[in-house]
Formats: structure tokens, C-alpha cells, sequence
């Protein structure tokens, strides 16, 4: 895998080249653990801390390295790295701090297209689908509708379902999934570019991690893309 596996751009490579910063390593942050990161470089993944001038600078959380960030930083062995700089980034996924009102928590960044999964079950609402639409919208990232579980409905509860999707949204864009049949899986990998970054958002219990695993499996989609986030939320 290399960077360009991983999302680089010709903007990102750019903003190197004006800011001075091309004597430092470039890599991406796929994970974070109370404020220490795996950044990957494509070939090479290394344990992370920011410096202590990121830290004090850093007037919220969103000073902080968050998953989806390209960084800049400087490799002092095989496995640990210091995270120099954050580049800027094009899109940000946000929800509201649980006990901390006004305050967002970045669940993660540089996010191109959201996954959007209800189950046909009780868990689907037209209305909690227009507030993820507002969510990915606010964030300039591209949203498609995964309805699953479909294995468990009538062809007239999914014909209920897509009805109140198009009564309130004609160009809606939706897949149907079963991750037990893998129905619609090959529609879902069919979005999936390489290059771009992916993330799955919905309920917890609708078939979030499942769908990942069964992505994982597809060996064209491991050279493909890595989805970076699985995003829970009511």
C-alpha cells in the first residue's frame, strides 16, 4: 500500500511543498487511544505522540490528531514517530460532547463518502436519515443510504420503506443490503473508489461491523480502500 492507496492528493502534496514542510515524513492517522496515535505511512505503521508545542498550542479538541488526519512527523525508530504538524482538513465528522454542551467531539476527518446503514426493522426513520443527511451534508461528505437487513423483511416492507425515502427525497440514492446473503454488497463495493476514504455510520446494532468484515473479505476491496470509521449514534 502506499499513499496514494491511503487518500494523497495533489493539494496535500502541495501545501508540503509551500509550508516548508517536505524535510518531514508524511502518514495518516487510522487509530487513536487518549491521545496517542497509529499513523501510517502506506509501507510502515508507527506508534504516535504529538509534540509538546501541538499540545499547548491546541485551543479545543479539534487541536488534536483525530482518525482521517494527514500529519507531518519525525520517525526516530522503526515504531514510534512525533506528530509535527496537522494539514488542514477538506471535511470533518462531528457529533455534540455526551455532558459538555456546545462542545463537538471529531469522530473522524478527510471523510469522502458516508455509509449510512438502517436496518428495515424498528430501527429505520425517514427522520434519523435526514439528520444524518445534515451531519455528512454540514461536513461536505457525500452520503448513500444502505438499508439492511432486508433478509428479515417482506418485499412490501421494503417497498414501504424506499416510498417514505422517496416522498421526502426523489434523488436519494439507497442500496439494499443483506449481510447475510450479501445482497448489495457488490452495489457498496461498486462505490468504493481507490483512493477515496469511506466511513460507516448508524445505530448500533443495524449491521455496521458486519458489513466492514464482509468488505474485508473481498480481496479487490483490501487493495481498494480501508474504511476508517464506524461511527455508532441514535
Amino acid at each position: 500500500m502506499t499513499l496514494t492507496d491511503l487518500g494523497l492528493t495533489d493539494e496535500i502534496i502541495a501545501y508540503i511543498n509551500n509550508n516548508n514542510l517536505s524535510g518531514f515524513a508524511l502518514g495518516r492517522v487510522t487509530q487513536e487511544h487518549r491521545e496517542r496515535y497509529i499513523v501510517s505511512t502506506g509501507e510502515n505503521e508507527y506508534d504516535a505522540e504529538i509534540t509538546g508545542n501541538l499540545r499547548f498550542s491546541a485551543d479545543s479538541r479539534a487541536g488534536f490528531p483525530s482518525v482521517g488526519d494527514w500529519v507531518t512527523m519525525i520517525i526516530f525508530d522503526p515504531d514510534l514517530a512525533i506528530i509535527h504538524k496537522i494539514l488542514p482538513r477538506k471535511s470533518v465528522l462531528e457529533r455534540q460532547t455526551v455532558g459538555k454542551f456546545g462542545e463537538k467531539q471529531i469522530i473522524s476527518t478527510n471523510i469522502d463518502v458516508a455509509f449510512i446503514i438502517q436496518s428495515i426493522d424498528n430501527n429505520f426513520n425517514v427522520n434519523r436519515h435526514e439528520r444524518y443527511l445534515t451531519i455528512c451534508y454540514s461536513a461536505n461528505i457525500e452520503p448513500v443510504l444502505v438499508i439492511s437487513k432486508i433478509d428479515l423483511a417482506t418485499e412490501n416492507d421494503i417497498l414501504i420503506a424506499v416510498r417514505k425515502l422517496e416522498i421526502r427525497d426523489k434523488k436519494v440514492k439507497y442500496i439494499l443490503l443483506s449481510n447475510l446473503t450479501q445482497q448489495g454488497l457488490d452495489q457498496i463495493l461498486a462505490v468504493i473508489q481507490k483512493g477515496k476514504t469511506y466511513c460507516v455510520v448508524g445505530s448500533s446494532g443495524v449491521g455496521k461491523s458486519t458489513l466492514i468484515n464482509n468488505l474485508l473479505k473481498k480481496t479487490t476491496f483490501k487493495h481498494k480502500k480501508s474504511i476508517l470509521s464506524d461511527y455508532s449514534t441514535t
